[in-house]
């Protein structure tokens, strides 16, 4: 437990530096959803984010975006591979692409809620990356780094955030990551050389593709 970020953003103190592009990402898939855009990959392993977006009938384009650059220049970024807008504020959850829409807020719940990485539990954990298929669900990949092994969650897509019942679920998903019993942990592939395993929220069945 520790009260300040392990790497605090340079606008946002309280903040994990990827905090600000998560917030920002997720603005831009929500208001992007209908159009196709999914944001396949948050490779934060590096300590450098690389996002790699995708449309349906195109091939997949990899960004290095400055994770404070700001909303404006992201979607710039974005827009330059492929159509993009980003979400009004009060823009509701739910929309034709719901999937696309509840990992659109899931980016959002992430960045805005990154003291769950370090102010909660005594064991120091680490966001490594988030992937999804944009149907199914969002797997959101936890280091246990005083344990030297990595968790990632999967987070079922469909309905996600579009009731409010979902708020704190970025504690949920690190308290999951931290305390899952052994018979809850499947052996995956490693990241970065690391022993890894997948699990799924408490009371979800993971092992399906996401």
């Amino acid at each position: 437990m520790s009260r300040r970020p392990v790497r605090p953003s340079r606008t946002l103190p309280a903040a994990e530096w990827w905090a600000p592009l998560l917030v920002d990402l997720g603005a831009l898939q929500r208001g992007s959803a209908e159009l196709g855009l999914c944001v396949g990959d948050v490779d934060l392993t590096s300590g450098r984010a690389r996002v790699t977006v995708r449309w349906p009938g195109t091939p997949a384009t990899t960004l290095l975006p400055d994770p404070e650059a700001g909303r404006d220049a992201l979607l710039q970024t974005v827009a330059a591979a492929g159509p993009a807008r980003l979400a009004e504020p009060d823009e509701p959850t739910e929309s034709t692409s719901a999937p696309l829409a509840g990992h659109g807020w899931l980016l959002d719940e992430l960045g805005r809620r990154s003291d769950a990485w370090y102010a909660y539990l005594a064991e120091p954990v680490e966001l490594l990356r988030l992937r999804t298929d944009g149907h199914r669900a969002t797997d959101v990949t936890v280091g246990r780094t005083s344990r030297g092994d990595v968790v990632a969650v999967r987070v079922p897509l469909p309905g996600l955030g579009a009731d409010g019942m979902d708020a704190g679920l970025a504690y949920t998903i690190v308290e999951r990551a931290v305390t899952a019993a052994a018979h809850d942990l499947r052996p995956v592939e490693p990241v970065q050389g690391l022993p890894a395993f997948l699990t799924g929220l408490p009371g979800e069945d993971p092992f399906g593709s996401p």
